[in-house]
């Protein structure tokens, strides 16, 4: 039987409806006085019904961009004297639709800003520096979402000032979250929003089993045990973790307080012995908990996906990815990572720079002033699992209409376990081509010791 779709997948569907068409007349594919396509027409495009179709027209009208015409349909207004509004396009990252309900977002600036429109606009998956160089020069993004990967893909190929706009930085902002988007000094995004990597349970799963539920003391052996008992006695996967995303996997060399040197030829130096320690703890966790179909996934939400439908019960995910459980009604809860070394989590932020070579400067200062005002982050706040930068909004208290964990508050506690791939020496890049010469190891193809020859030569 089909699944029933999520009612959260029809409030994007409308969102995406609302801002498409409000890009569209901004752009000027329906001027004034021509009509939007049918109802029926908008139904069939958005996969939407038809109450939730005249909704997202009901708020065009709101905002005074159409009128609708009796028995006829809807018409792009006719404002002779009014200027045409400034065009902003918003480079973001697809994940962020849901982890900081952009359109919802875009919909509030909007309203507060009728003067001007934001055309948001996927980035591509680029890898190399050159490339995102490249792309800033020549598409036209006024502000782009950045996470601490692509600032240092940016940083890597030249002075990031050659890309970005330097900012001020906001005031009310967590400030360890400034350090991810700085260069000599100089902050060139302002943190938006952000995670640590945490380790999420399903709590009905560990009391059918009679497990004391996961705590700040726990060890990866402590979660391969517990793993075993749940596995045995549920019959599903006990822990899960996307071994080769570079937002997981480093976490056990940062936990090992693992640092990397380069020699006089360039090539990288490193303890051994606690490389290999650190790369043995994920190759014991795939051995004890018997999830090799873990280390064969393909994306982060892959985890996620399974601890919805309840085929697992512990995983290493992050706020972000919480929010894929903020509509259901999923008995779950959070605790900090297991460590068997030093206490360390990988932080993930996310900030919004403003393009050096884009034509709407003064646009795209007022969007991002908005981003890190304080409505725009309490409505995050009240509407997403993600964690604002802005520490007021973050720290709200108030009725929640969301499927929220009781310890929300836990990267609070944690804040002193928060490290970046950067704090180890190494590029997300350099990592990346480790993390191939680790598969061989982690699937048993490979000893250690040449494993670490390899990424000697190699990386």
């Amino acid at each position: 039987m089909t699944e029933k779709p999520k009612r959260t997948t029809f409030r994007i569907r409308l969102e995406e409806m609302v801002v498409t068409l409000r890009n569209d007349i901004a752009m000027g594919r329906y001027g004034p006085g021509d009509f939007l396509p049918s109802e029926f027409q908008l139904i069939e495009q958005f996969r939407l019904s038809k109450n939730s179709v005249r909704k997202g027209l009901d708020k065009l009208v709101e905002q005074g961009l159409i009128e609708k015409v009796p028995r006829v349909g809807t018409r792009v207004v006719v404002r002779p004297e009014a200027r045409p509004p400034a065009a902003i396009r918003l480079g973001y990252h697809s994940t962020m639709i849901g982890q900081a309900n952009l359109h919802a977002l875009l919909d509030l600036f909007h309203r507060a800003h009728p003067d001007m429109i934001v055309q948001p606009v996927p980035l591509p998956q680029l890898r190399l520096a050159a490339e995102w160089n490249d792309f800033m020069r020549t598409e036209p993004i006024d502000v782009l979402t950045v996470n601490n990967q692509l600032f240092e893909r940016i940083s890597e190929f030249g002075p990031v000032q050659d890309v970005l706009e330097p900012v001020e930085k906001a005031e009310g902002t967590y400030p360890f979250l400034f350090r991810s988007f700085t260069e000599e000094d100089t902050l060139y995004a302002q943190p938006f929003v952000f995670s640590p990597l945490v380790l999420c349970y399903n709590k009905s799963h560990f009391r059918q089993c009679g497990l004391p539920e996961p705590s700040d003391s726990w060890t990866w052996d402590d979660v391969a045990e517990a793993s075993g008992l749940l596995s045995a006695k549920l019959g599903s996967l006990g822990f899960y973790i996307h071994y080769l995303s570079l937002n997981r996997w480093p976490l056990f060399l940062l936990q090992s307080n693992l640092r990397f040197e380069r020699g006089a030829d360039g090539r990288l130096a490193f303890d051994n012995g606690r490389f290999g320690a650190a790369a043995a703890i994920g190759a014991a966790l795939l051995a004890k908990t018997g999830s090799m179909s873990a280390y064969l996934s393909e994306r982060d939400d892959d985890a996620e996906r399974l601890f919805m439908q309840q085929k697992v019960s512990m995983l290493v995910t992050s706020y972000f990815g919480l929010n894929s459980l903020r509509d259901t009604d999923l008995e779950y809860d959070i605790a900090p990572l297991p460590h068997s070394g030093q206490a360390s989590t990988l932080l993930l932020p996310i900030g919004l720079g403003i393009n050096k070579h884009g034509k709407q400067k003064r646009a795209a200062i007022a969007f991002v002033d908005f981003c890190l005002g304080e409505e725009a982050q309490l409505h995050l706040r009240q509407t997403t699992l993600s964690v604002p930068a802005r520490i007021r909004a973050a720290e709200w208290r108030g009725e929640d209409k969301l499927n929220r964990p009781s310890r929300f508050f836990l990267y609070r506690d944690i804040v002193p376990t928060f490290r970046l791939h950067s704090d180890m020496n190494i590029s997300g890049g350099e990592l990346e081509r480790m993390c191939e010469e680790l598969k061989l190891f982690w699937a048993g193809l490979e000893d250690m010791d040449t494993v670490c020859r390899r990424i000697r030569d190699n990386v």
